[in-house]
C-alpha cells in the first residue's frame, strides 16, 4: 500500500504501550502520521505493532529493549542515543515521568518531542479514537481497515468470549446458548482461544482456532463471514478487518470504547444484554 507523503518527510518514532484494541483505535492517527513522512514503532509487544507493519502504515517495529529505552529514566546509553538519533520526530503514549522522556530525546538531537497518556482519562464522553486525533491536532478521522489477504483462511462464525479482563466477559453460558442456535441454524461455530480463555469451560466437542500471531489472526477474521466478542482488543480487531462483527459490551461506555465501522452491531447493556437481545439482532 502506497502512501502520499510530504515533499519534506519526517521520520517519527512513534512509542506505544497499550493494548491490542487502544493500539487498533490509533491507528488512523498513525496512518495519518505516514502521510509526513516514514513511521517505525516501538513498544513492549512487537506483535501487535506488527500489525500496523504488515498493512503498510509503518516500516517496522522495535521492542523497547532493543535500543535500551528504560536507560532514560538513569542515564540514558549509548545505544538508546544512537538509536534516537536517527528521527526528526519522537511520539510517545505512556504514562511515565515526562520530563526525562522529554530530555532524553531532545538530548539525542530529536527537535520534536511529543509525549501524552496512553489512555484517555476515565471521564471522557466522547470516542476514545478520537482522544489521539486531537491530541495530535487531527480532525475526526475514519476508522482504520486493514488490508489483510485472507491466505486462504475461510471461516463462518468465530467466537471470542474472552477479554483483557474478566468484568468484560458476556457470561459463558449465553455464549453456550448463543453457539448452540447458531449451530441449529446449520451455522459452523469456532472459538477463538487464547492465553484470556485457558479457563473458559468449552464443550468437549467445540472447535478451536488458536494462532502463533496477531497478524495471524487478523488474516482468519479477513476470511471471517460473522464474528461475536466482548469488549477486547480481538473484537478491535474483527471491526478493522471488515467482518461482520457483534460486540457485546456490558459495563464499558460505548460511548468511548465500541469498535467502529459501518459493519459493526454494538449490544450494550450496563447489566448485560440477554440473550434474545444478541440472537435477535443476529437474525438467526
Amino acid at each position: 500500500m502506497m502512501l502520499h507523503r510530504s515533499s519534506h518527510a519526517i521520520r517519527t518514532l512513534v512509542i506505544h504501550t497499550g493494548g491490542i484494541g487502544d493500539f487498533l483505535l490509533f491507528c488512523p492517527c498513525l496512518k495519518r502520521l505516514a502521510e509526513e513522512g516514514p513511521i517505525e514503532l516501538a513498544g513492549s509487544d512487537r506483535d501487535r505493532l506488527n500489525l500496523a507493519v504488515v498493512a503498510g502504515i509503518a516500516e517496522t517495529a522495535h521492542h523497547l529493549d532493543d535500543f535500551d529505552f528504560a536507560s532514560i529514566f538513569t542515564t540514558p546509553t549509548e545505544r538508546f542515543t544512537r538509536f534516537a538519533s536517527r528521527y526528526q520526530r519522537a511520539i510517545v503514549w505512556m504514562n511515565g515521568p515526562k520530563q526525562e522522556i522529554q530530555k532524553a530525546f531532545a538530548d539525542s538531537g530529536v527537535h520534536d518531542v511529543r509525549i501524552f497518556p496512553g489512555l484517555p482519562p476515565n471521564d471522557r464522553t466522547r470516542h476514545a479514537s478520537e482522544y489521539y486525533s486531537e491530541r495530535l491536532g487531527y480532525e475526526k478521522l475514519p476508522p482504520l481497515l486493514l488490508p489483510f489477504e485472507t491466505d486462504d483462511y475461510a471461516h463462518d462464525v468465530l467466537i471470542h468470549a474472552g477479554s483483557g479482563a474478566a468484568k468484560k466477559n458476556w457470561p459463558i453460558d449465553r455464549y453456550l446458548a448463543l453457539a448452540s442456535a447458531l449451530i441449529d441454524q446449520g451455522r459452523s461455530v469456532e472459538w477463538i482461544r487464547g492465553p484470556a480463555e485457558e479457563r473458559l469451560n468449552l464443550p468437549a466437542a467445540a472447535q478451536t482456532l488458536e494462532v502463533s500471531s496477531i497478524v495471524t489472526l487478523a488474516r482468519h477474521l479477513t476470511g471471517t463471514l460473522l464474528y461475536v466478542g466482548n469488549d477486547s482488543g480481538v473484537t478491535h480487531l474483527a471491526a478493522a478487518c471488515h467482518c461482520k462483527t457483534i460486540a457485546i459490551l456490558g459495563p464499558t461506555a460505548p460511548q468511548v470504547w465500541a469498535p467502529l465501522g459501518e459493519h459493526v452491531t454494538v449490544i450494550a447493556n450496563a447489566n448485560w444484554p440477554t440473550l434474545d437481545e444478541v440472537t435477535s439482532r443476529i437474525q438467526l
